[in-house]
């Protein structure tokens, strides 16, 4: 299946696209080439584009002002952060699989956290005005319901665990995401 259709039915058609993403052998290095860090550029850039652009006009009452030697420091953290954030939630669906009947396939974890970060990856071009802001949150609704449905078709999560199982994974990934950032910020990275 191209990219492209493949991005499109997992907006329109999520059950139709879990179930070809399940039965189709994607290595871990293709999924980063050709969907984790292209698509994980797609936000960076268009704030850094949006901050370039807009940060000079805008007010603290009306949005975010980041100092210009500091906008592309922010585009490098939220690339780096998205990928990270797609690799950590792969490791944890790996590690509680386990407990809800699943098999310890990192593979098919890691299918499962890139796919259903799409909506969220896609609606980070809106960015591009940072008053957008809320069509990535609205987009989050999107992936976690693609999770939600993930986790059953391709981990194989009995229906009735998958919200728990979601919920689970969300929380343990604020969890880690909070400790990396204490780590980095200790060190002086951010």
């Amino acid at each position: 299946m191209s990219l492209w259709r493949r991005l499109l039915w997992l907006i329109v058609r999520p059950g139709e696209a879990w179930e070809a993403i399940r039965d189709e052998p994607i290595g871990v290095d293709t999924l980063l080439a050709r969907y984790i860090v292209p698509l994980s550029l797609i936000p960076p850039v268009a704030s850094v584009i949006g901050m370039r652009t807009f940060n000079r006009e805008w007010d603290a009452a009306s949005g975010y002002l980041v100092p210009e030697h500091e906008i592309f420091a922010a585009g490098g953290t939220t690339l780096f952060g998205t990928i990270f954030s797609i690799l950590a939630l792969a490791g944890i669906f790996r590690l509680i699989a386990p407990m809800y009947g699943s098999s310890r396939d990192f593979r098919a974890a890691l299918k499962v956290a890139t796919f259903g970060a799409v909506p969220v990856l896609l609606a980070g071009a809106t960015l591009l005005m940072p008053a957008m802001v809320i069509v990535p949150v609205v987009a989050l609704c999107h992936t976690c319901y693609l999770y939600w449905v993930g986790v059953g078709r391709v981990l194989g999560v009995e229906p009735g665990s998958q919200t728990e199982f979601i919920g689970i994974s969300i929380t343990l990934l604020g969890a880690a995401s909070t400790l990396a950032g204490g780590f980095a910020s200790s060190l002086g990275l951010f």
